[in-house]
Protein backbone atom coordinates (compact mmCIF):
# COMPACT_ATOMS: atom_id res chain seq x y z
CA UNK A 1 0.00 0.00 0.00
CA UNK A 2 1.70 3.39 -1.20
CA UNK A 3 1.76 6.49 1.27
CA UNK A 4 0.95 9.46 -0.75
CA UNK A 5 1.41 13.30 0.76
CA UNK A 6 -1.41 16.18 0.11
CA UNK A 7 -0.63 19.55 -1.10
CA UNK A 8 -2.87 22.49 -2.79
CA UNK A 9 -2.27 24.57 -5.26
CA UNK A 10 -3.55 28.37 -6.05
CA UNK A 11 -2.93 30.51 -8.36
CA UNK A 12 -2.39 34.53 -8.88
CA UNK A 13 -2.16 36.63 -11.55
CA UNK A 14 1.26 38.46 -12.50
CA UNK A 15 0.85 42.11 -12.53
CA UNK A 16 3.50 43.55 -13.72
CA UNK A 17 3.81 42.28 -17.28
CA UNK A 18 6.57 44.75 -18.73
CA UNK A 19 7.54 41.92 -21.91
CA UNK A 20 5.38 42.39 -24.95
CA UNK A 21 4.56 38.78 -24.44
CA UNK A 22 1.96 39.60 -22.60
CA UNK A 23 1.07 41.75 -24.88
CA UNK A 24 -2.35 40.20 -25.89
CA UNK A 25 -2.86 38.32 -22.90
CA UNK A 26 -6.35 38.00 -21.39
CA UNK A 27 -8.02 40.11 -18.75
CA UNK A 28 -6.73 39.73 -15.11
CA UNK A 29 -9.92 37.45 -14.20
CA UNK A 30 -10.25 35.76 -17.37
CA UNK A 31 -6.85 34.75 -16.75
CA UNK A 32 -7.91 33.72 -13.28
CA UNK A 33 -11.18 31.93 -14.55
CA UNK A 34 -9.16 29.83 -16.85
CA UNK A 35 -6.30 28.65 -14.78
CA UNK A 36 -7.26 25.13 -14.62
CA UNK A 37 -7.64 24.99 -18.13
CA UNK A 38 -4.30 26.09 -18.51
CA UNK A 39 -2.44 23.66 -16.08
CA UNK A 40 -4.61 20.90 -18.00
CA UNK A 41 -2.81 21.65 -21.19
CA UNK A 42 0.92 22.62 -20.20
CA UNK A 43 0.44 19.16 -18.23
CA UNK A 44 -0.96 16.98 -20.86
CA UNK A 45 1.35 18.39 -23.47
CA UNK A 46 2.97 15.46 -25.02
CA UNK A 47 6.33 17.28 -25.24
CA UNK A 48 6.17 18.68 -21.21
CA UNK A 49 8.45 17.46 -19.14
CA UNK A 50 9.19 18.61 -15.59
CA UNK A 51 12.26 20.45 -14.91
CA UNK A 52 14.74 21.95 -11.86
CA UNK A 53 17.07 24.25 -11.30
CA UNK A 54 20.58 22.01 -11.65
CA UNK A 55 19.24 18.73 -12.33
CA UNK A 56 17.61 19.51 -15.82
CA UNK A 57 14.56 17.26 -17.16
CA UNK A 58 12.61 14.87 -15.31
CA UNK A 59 10.33 12.10 -17.74
CA UNK A 60 7.07 11.69 -17.22
CA UNK A 61 4.29 9.27 -18.37
CA UNK A 62 0.48 10.00 -17.61
CA UNK A 63 -1.17 6.43 -16.88
CA UNK A 64 -4.96 8.22 -16.30
CA UNK A 65 -6.46 11.50 -17.12
CA UNK A 66 -9.94 12.02 -17.34
CA UNK A 67 -12.43 14.08 -14.99
CA UNK A 68 -10.07 16.24 -13.87
CA UNK A 69 -7.89 13.74 -12.34
CA UNK A 70 -4.33 13.10 -13.87
CA UNK A 71 -2.33 10.69 -12.92
CA UNK A 72 1.15 10.64 -13.55
CA UNK A 73 4.80 8.79 -12.96
CA UNK A 74 8.18 11.18 -12.33
CA UNK A 75 11.10 9.73 -12.79
CA UNK A 76 14.22 10.67 -11.53
CA UNK A 77 18.10 10.80 -12.70
CA UNK A 78 20.44 8.83 -10.40
CA UNK A 79 23.17 6.77 -11.14
CA UNK A 80 24.93 4.01 -9.09
CA UNK A 81 28.51 3.09 -8.93
CA UNK A 82 29.02 -0.85 -8.77
CA UNK A 83 32.51 -2.91 -8.95
CA UNK A 84 33.13 -6.16 -10.89
CA UNK A 85 36.01 -6.87 -11.63
CA UNK A 86 38.38 -4.82 -9.76
CA UNK A 87 36.61 -1.81 -12.26
CA UNK A 88 33.99 0.94 -11.19
CA UNK A 89 31.19 1.73 -13.78
CA UNK A 90 28.43 4.19 -12.99
CA UNK A 91 24.66 2.96 -14.13
CA UNK A 92 22.09 5.23 -14.88
CA UNK A 93 18.77 4.15 -13.68
CA UNK A 94 15.80 6.36 -13.30
CA UNK A 95 13.42 5.44 -10.56
CA UNK A 96 10.18 6.90 -10.23
CA UNK A 97 7.24 7.97 -7.79
CA UNK A 98 3.13 8.54 -8.64
CA UNK A 99 1.75 11.64 -9.03
CA UNK A 100 -1.95 12.20 -8.94
CA UNK A 101 -2.82 15.54 -9.55
CA UNK A 102 -6.66 16.46 -8.75
CA UNK A 103 -7.43 19.51 -11.46
CA UNK A 104 -11.24 19.76 -10.97
CA UNK A 105 -12.71 23.24 -10.08
CA UNK A 106 -12.24 24.36 -6.09
CA UNK A 107 -9.98 21.19 -5.63
CA UNK A 108 -7.02 22.03 -6.63
CA UNK A 109 -4.85 19.05 -4.65
CA UNK A 110 -1.68 17.35 -5.43
CA UNK A 111 -0.83 13.98 -3.60
CA UNK A 112 2.51 13.02 -4.04
CA UNK A 113 3.84 9.28 -3.53
CA UNK A 114 6.28 8.92 -0.65
CA UNK A 115 9.13 6.72 -2.08
CA UNK A 116 12.70 7.41 -1.22
CA UNK A 117 14.48 4.86 -3.61
CA UNK A 118 12.90 7.34 -6.04
CA UNK A 119 12.92 10.46 -4.03
CA UNK A 120 14.47 12.03 -1.03
CA UNK A 121 11.22 13.68 0.17
CA UNK A 122 8.05 14.67 -1.21
CA UNK A 123 9.20 18.20 -1.08
CA UNK A 124 11.78 17.58 -3.83
CA UNK A 125 8.82 16.21 -6.11
CA UNK A 126 6.85 19.24 -4.62
CA UNK A 127 9.64 21.89 -6.02
CA UNK A 128 10.33 20.21 -9.21
CA UNK A 129 6.31 20.72 -9.92
CA UNK A 130 6.25 24.03 -8.85
CA UNK A 131 9.28 25.48 -10.55
CA UNK A 132 8.27 23.12 -14.20
CA UNK A 133 4.77 25.31 -13.94
CA UNK A 134 5.38 28.38 -12.61
CA UNK A 135 7.98 28.36 -15.86
CA UNK A 136 4.61 27.66 -18.28
CA UNK A 137 2.45 29.13 -16.60
CA UNK A 138 3.87 32.68 -16.67
CA UNK A 139 3.30 33.15 -20.60
CA UNK A 140 -0.98 33.06 -19.47
CA UNK A 141 0.47 36.00 -17.13
CA UNK A 142 -0.34 33.44 -13.93
CA UNK A 143 2.24 32.42 -11.07
CA UNK A 144 1.49 29.49 -9.01
CA UNK A 145 2.35 28.21 -5.87
CA UNK A 146 2.16 24.82 -4.20
CA UNK A 147 2.28 24.25 -0.30
CA UNK A 148 1.84 21.21 2.00
CA UNK A 149 -1.55 20.78 3.99
CA UNK A 150 -1.23 20.26 6.94
CA UNK A 151 -3.67 19.19 10.46
CA UNK A 152 -5.83 21.91 11.96
CA UNK A 153 -5.79 20.12 15.11
CA UNK A 154 -1.97 20.99 15.31
CA UNK A 155 -3.00 24.93 16.01
CA UNK A 156 -5.07 23.70 19.06
CA UNK A 157 -2.47 21.50 20.50
CA UNK A 158 -0.23 24.35 20.53
CA UNK A 159 -2.19 26.78 21.83
CA UNK A 160 -3.58 24.46 24.36
CA UNK A 161 0.22 23.51 25.47
CA UNK A 162 0.70 26.75 26.45
CA UNK A 163 0.65 26.82 29.98
CA UNK A 164 1.17 30.95 30.18
CA UNK A 165 -1.09 31.84 28.06
CA UNK A 166 -0.98 33.21 23.88
CA UNK A 167 -0.33 36.66 23.00
CA UNK A 168 -0.07 37.39 19.45
CA UNK A 169 -1.59 34.57 16.63
CA UNK A 170 -0.86 35.56 13.23
CA UNK A 171 -2.39 34.35 9.63
CA UNK A 172 -0.76 34.88 6.33
CA UNK A 173 -2.66 33.85 3.11
CA UNK A 174 -1.60 34.16 -0.85
CA UNK A 175 -3.96 35.58 -3.46
CA UNK A 176 -7.33 34.08 -2.47
CA UNK A 177 -8.65 32.10 -5.43
CA UNK A 178 -9.80 28.90 -3.77
CA UNK A 179 -13.43 28.38 -2.40
CA UNK A 180 -12.54 25.39 -0.81
CA UNK A 181 -9.65 27.01 1.27
CA UNK A 182 -10.86 30.52 1.58
CA UNK A 183 -14.84 29.80 2.53
CA UNK A 184 -14.02 30.34 5.97
CA UNK A 185 -12.45 33.44 6.09
CA UNK A 186 -14.67 36.61 6.18
CA UNK A 187 -15.82 37.86 2.90
CA UNK A 188 -14.00 41.27 3.59
CA UNK A 189 -10.12 39.53 3.71
CA UNK A 190 -10.78 38.10 -0.09
CA UNK A 191 -12.18 40.63 -1.69
CA UNK A 192 -10.33 43.53 -0.58
CA UNK A 193 -7.37 41.24 -1.30
CA UNK A 194 -8.48 40.89 -5.00
CA UNK A 195 -9.13 45.04 -4.99
CA UNK A 196 -5.53 45.61 -3.87
CA UNK A 197 -4.08 42.83 -5.92
CA UNK A 198 -2.77 41.40 -2.45
CA UNK A 199 0.01 38.45 -3.03
CA UNK A 200 0.21 38.25 1.01
CA UNK A 201 -3.02 39.37 3.19
CA UNK A 202 -1.92 39.22 7.50
CA UNK A 203 -4.29 39.29 9.71
CA UNK A 204 -3.19 39.36 13.93
CA UNK A 205 -4.66 39.16 16.92
CA UNK A 206 -2.28 40.69 20.17
CA UNK A 207 -3.29 41.40 23.67
CA UNK A 208 -2.02 43.76 25.99
CA UNK A 209 1.34 42.83 27.87
CA UNK A 210 -0.47 42.06 30.93
CA UNK A 211 -3.53 39.84 29.13
CA UNK A 212 -3.53 37.28 26.97
CA UNK A 213 -5.67 36.00 24.10
CA UNK A 214 -9.20 34.07 24.17
CA UNK A 215 -8.82 31.39 21.52
CA UNK A 216 -11.56 29.27 21.69
CA UNK A 217 -11.96 26.39 18.83
CA UNK A 218 -16.07 27.41 18.76
CA UNK A 219 -15.54 31.19 17.62
CA UNK A 220 -16.42 30.92 14.32
CA UNK A 221 -13.97 33.32 12.68
CA UNK A 222 -11.16 31.88 14.47
CA UNK A 223 -11.93 28.06 13.60
CA UNK A 224 -12.41 29.15 10.15
CA UNK A 225 -8.95 31.33 9.81
CA UNK A 226 -7.40 27.75 11.68
CA UNK A 227 -9.10 25.82 8.51
CA UNK A 228 -8.18 27.89 5.78
CA UNK A 229 -4.53 28.14 6.96
CA UNK A 230 -4.21 24.73 7.46
CA UNK A 231 -6.04 23.64 4.02
CA UNK A 232 -3.69 26.12 2.49
CA UNK A 233 -0.67 25.09 4.18
CA UNK A 234 0.27 28.57 5.30
CA UNK A 235 1.93 28.62 8.49
CA UNK A 236 -0.31 30.31 11.77
CA UNK A 237 2.68 31.96 13.78
CA UNK A 238 1.99 32.01 17.42
CA UNK A 239 3.66 33.87 20.19
CA UNK A 240 3.40 32.01 23.75
CA UNK A 241 3.94 33.90 26.91
CA UNK A 242 7.18 33.23 28.47
CA UNK A 243 8.49 32.21 25.30
CA UNK A 244 11.00 34.35 23.41
CA UNK A 245 10.94 32.15 19.95
CA UNK A 246 7.23 32.67 17.70
CA UNK A 247 5.86 29.49 17.06
CA UNK A 248 4.94 28.23 13.63
CA UNK A 249 2.45 25.65 12.74
CA UNK A 250 2.62 23.30 9.82
CA UNK A 251 4.65 20.72 10.97
CA UNK A 252 2.23 17.89 10.88
CA UNK A 253 1.15 16.76 7.37
CA UNK A 254 -1.82 15.06 5.69
CA UNK A 255 -1.74 11.57 4.31
CA UNK A 256 -3.54 9.35 2.50
CA UNK A 257 -2.97 5.49 1.43
CA UNK A 258 -3.91 4.30 -2.00
CA UNK A 259 -3.69 0.16 -2.88
CA UNK A 260 -2.06 -0.99 -5.99
CA UNK A 261 -2.78 1.96 -7.37
CA UNK A 262 -1.50 0.86 -11.29
CA UNK A 263 -3.88 -2.38 -11.17
CA UNK A 264 -7.03 0.27 -10.36
CA UNK A 265 -5.84 2.05 -13.17
CA UNK A 266 -5.38 -0.67 -15.82
CA UNK A 267 -8.32 -2.85 -14.47
CA UNK A 268 -11.23 -0.61 -14.13
CA UNK A 269 -14.20 -1.51 -12.30
CA UNK A 270 -17.53 -2.27 -13.64
CA UNK A 271 -19.63 -1.09 -10.87
CA UNK A 272 -16.83 2.29 -9.98
CA UNK A 273 -14.78 4.28 -12.51
CA UNK A 274 -11.27 4.74 -11.79
CA UNK A 275 -12.09 8.53 -10.95
CA UNK A 276 -14.78 7.86 -8.43
CA UNK A 277 -12.01 5.60 -6.95
CA UNK A 278 -9.36 7.73 -6.75
CA UNK A 279 -11.32 10.81 -5.31
CA UNK A 280 -12.38 8.75 -3.08
CA UNK A 281 -9.13 8.02 -2.25
CA UNK A 282 -8.20 11.67 -1.75
CA UNK A 283 -11.65 12.92 -0.02
CA UNK A 284 -10.72 10.53 2.71
CA UNK A 285 -8.70 13.07 4.62
CA UNK A 286 -10.79 16.66 4.79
Amino acid sequence: MASFILYTYQCDPITKLESKLFENLPSMQERMDRKLEYIHSIITNPNFKFKSKKDGEFNIRIYYEEGGIIVLKIANNKQLSLEEDFRKQKHHYSPSCYVIIDNRTNIQRIAIEEDITAFSSTDVVRNIIEYSLRRCLREYGLNIEIKKEYEKKEFWDLIGSQTKGVSMVRFSFSYPNLPRVHQSINELINSESKVVHSKQTTLEYKSDNSEQLTLEENNPQLSGLVDASASSGHPITIKAKGIRKFIQTGKTTKRIYIEDLEANIQEGDLFQKTTEKIIECLNSVK
